[in-house]
């Protein structure tokens, strides 16, 4: 059964994965029919097209946390988070981000959609 602690526990098990690198349990989250746009907007992305895209996007290593509360309504859940990610030759990539993961029966994350943009990133050098 979907509750808000079951919401809460989802966004903190999703942080806690990509900050180990563990993107099979990121994927454990999602359902199978899942769908990914990042940043909103975007082409989805479904299926294996997603654990694509988080071993590209957190490949080199990667640092979230939360930096406010994480609302849940009936369906939903939106959080704020900072990502710091490693890029090539010391670069470090930090992004601002809202995700709001909406929610299947199941308890599954059915669609996550990101919300940043480029005044949400910056690249810091070595």
């Amino acid at each position: 059964m979907l509750t808000p602690e079951h919401m809460q526990q989802t966004v903190d098990q999703y942080l806690s994965a990509i900050n180990a690198g563990d993107m099979p349990a990121v994927m454990a989250l999602y359902a199978d029919d899942a769908s990914v746009e990042d940043p909103a907007g975007t082409e989805p992305k479904r299926g294996n097209a997603i654990l694509q895209f988080y071993t590209n996007a957190f490949s080199g290593g990667a640092k979230v946390e939360l930096t406010g509360p994480v609302r849940i309504s009936a369906k939903a859940a939106a959080f704020p988070f900072r990502a710091e990610i490693a890029g090539p030759e010391g670069q470090l990539t930090v992004v601002e981000v809202i995700d709001i993961f909406e929610f299947d029966p199941d308890g599954k994350v059915a669609k996550m959609t990101a919300h940043f943009g480029p005044t949400n990133l910056t690249v810091q050098n070595a």
